[in-house]
């Protein structure tokens, strides 16, 4: 039985992915640089600081998703038997 989307299957786009996150990485960080910003905490200051916690607040959602998903949503097998 064919698959209907087997792009993330091959390893060369997978590393075309990679090379196109880290790209639009760099230039969002990059951006930073060409606009004004308006300073209004410390935080605020650190070059590349949006990009990089806008990648951690979206690794922990991943993370607590998961979580949730394995925890508390998942059940067994025999759950509507009991």
């Amino acid at each position: 039985m064919k698959k209907e989307f087997d792009w993330f299957d091959k390893p060369e786009n997978i590393k075309k992915l990679k090379t196109a996150c880290i790209v639009i990485l760099m230039i969002s960080v990059l951006c930073e640089f060409l606009i004004h910003k308006h300073i209004q905490h410390v935080w605020d200051k650190i070059p590349g600081i949006h990009a990089v916690f806008g990648f951690i607040a979206c690794a922990v959602l991943i993370i607590i998703s998961k979580l949730i998903g394995k925890y508390w949503l998942k059940k067994d097998e025999d759950y509507y038997d009991k």
